[in-house]
């Protein structure tokens, strides 16, 4: 599917670029970033192959009819990426990921702003009912801004990840039309 350009000062989500690549390996991989989403890469620098990898998924992605897609722009720069997958659009719902590439545009707000963008999207111009997410329950700054949006947690998938020598839950969250304030998309 193809992924409308959606902006809420100073963010815009928009679908990649080639220039994009050098902005992803630039921001490299980080300790805090990857724990997040349950990896211990741990805070090093893109291979080569790493980043044929990263570009490969994307282009993949991109085509499939059932995921979008959006780069996180903030003045000119890529940042992070958000996605919907799984659309379904005969049960109208979608699964949603969110992620900033750099620890330094942590806390800025660009999350919360980039959910309730593609939210106002899901929601509205796709026409969706429900959109889920899965979150690790140690990931407190993912959670509470999900909550922010509207997410509500629905039940944990328990000990899906060994990370950090501990298993850790995936915490099932989800917003429907009618809980979501449109009000506040962006």
């Amino acid at each position: 599917m193809d992924a409308p350009s959606l902006t809420a000062d100073p963010l815009t989500l928009r679908a990649l670029r080639p220039e994009d690549r050098a902005a992803r390996r630039r921001h490299g991989w980080h300790a805090e970033i990857e724990r997040a989403y349950g990896s211990s890469t741990g805070t090093r620098a893109m291979t080569d192959d790493e980043l044929e990898r990263w570009s490969a998924n994307w282009e993949r992605g991109a085509s499939e009819p059932n995921r979008i897609h959006w780069v996180l722009d903030v003045g000119g720069e890529a940042v992070g990426a958000a996605f919907l997958h799984g659309v379904d659009p005969v049960d109208r719902r979608a699964r949603y990921a969110v992620g900033l590439y750099h620890p330094s545009w942590l806390g800025r707000g660009l999350g919360r702003r980039a959910t309730r963008l593609v939210l106002g999207y899901a929601f509205g111009p796709l026409g969706l009912h429900r959109v889920d997410l899965r979150v690790l329950d140690d990931n407190h700054r993912a959670r509470a801004t999900y909550r922010a949006c509207g997410f509500v947690e629905e039940g944990r998938e328990r000990e899906t990840c060994f990370l950090d020598g501990r298993w850790h839950d995936d915490v099932v969250m989800a917003v429907l039309e009618h809980e979501f304030d449109s009000s506040t998309a962006g």
